[in-house]
């Protein structure tokens, strides 16, 4: 681990496939991870810096990173609790491990660790952090308050726990908020056919009346069967602008979207492509630019005190 315990370290591949949908995950982020991030849109980054700002993390608190990625909420995190502190980032992907902890060690963040982790159950004792959190991660697999319950356990008395995710209140209108407006009804009958076909993550739009993210009532509701009290809901809307249609594209290429992507026969996705292009571009405002605002949901709790 980092901080208090050593430097960035990795400890080897977690067992794939004991978990649902392990194996697909795994797959799917060492093919993104390279360039996870890094298509000059500002997305995850802003939502990591503003969660780990809404999870009041501290100077000296031990945190857990859940699907660390390329460090969009880690690295904000390792700067809040500063070298008297410690951040431990887990992810599925080997190659996301790979690269993030040649950032950390090129910025110097002795405070920081990482290891190769199936997060869905992470392999720490109870009672270890005083927070854990995920920036666009638990929202994957995360179907009810069994599957947050893991987390509780890792928390001191009094330890936080927040998370943040595109946000799902739209798909109660048959909508989801992460594509943009003008391309949502194209996209979506790919992304439904994508999930069916790979079973990788539940369909929380096809069932969106089920689904534990499509209202803040939801949420709080799920969080507190699993036993966290002090629950906020917020949706915010993070500003984010492309340059072109095919900047767009490129970007979602690099997220977990690219398994949609690539479940589409190749002379039928050049087609959308081209489709998903001349929609956006023709969105270009006074500035050359074109806004696509994502509303994200931030959630935060706490572990109950002792007595």
């Amino acid at each position: 681990m980092g901080g208090r315990h050593g430097g960035p370290i990795d400890f080897g591949r977690p067992v794939v496939g004991t978990v649902e949908n392990t194996e697909e995950m795994y797959n799917l982020f060492n093919k993104t991870a390279k360039a996870y991030d890094q298509s000059g849109v500002e997305f995850f980054r802003p939502i990591g810096r503003r969660l780990v700002e809404f999870s009041g993390i501290s100077a000296g608190d031990s945190v857990l990173d859940i699907g660390a990625g390329r460090g969009a909420a880690l690295f904000p995190a390792a700067a809040a609790v500063g070298e008297s502190g410690e951040v431990v980032g887990v992810d599925i992907s080997e190659e996301m491990v790979k690269y993030t902890r040649r950032d950390a060690e090129e910025l110097g963040l002795k405070q920081v660790g990482l290891r190769v982790m199936n997060g869905q159950r992470p392999e720490f004792e109870a009672g270890r952090f005083d927070a854990v959190i995920g920036s666009c991660s638990l929202f994957i697999w995360v179907k009810g308050a069994d599957d947050v319950r893991p987390y509780l356990e890792l928390l001191r008395a009094g330890g936080r726990f927040a998370t943040a995710a595109p946000s799902f209140f739209s798909t109660a209108h048959g909508k989801w908020a992460l594509f943009p407006d003008a391309v949502n009804e194209l996209l979506m009958p790919y992304m439904l056919q994508s999930l069916k076909q790979s079973g990788a993550y539940d369909s929380q739009f096809a069932n969106a009346g089920a689904n534990w993210l499509v209202t803040a009532e939801s949420i709080e509701q799920t969080l507190a069967e699993a036993g966290f009290t002090d629950i906020e809901v917020i949706e915010e809307e993070l500003p984010v602008v492309v340059e072109s249609g095919e900047q767009w594209v490129e970007f979602a290429y690099t997220t977990g979207m690219r398994g949609m992507w690539e479940r589409i026969e190749e002379n039928e996705r050049r087609e959308v492509i081209a489709e998903v292009c001349r929609r956006l571009d023709a969105l270009r405002d006074e500035n050359g630019v074109i806004p696509v605002p994502v509303p994200i949901v931030y959630m935060r709790a706490s572990a109950p005190e002792v007595g």
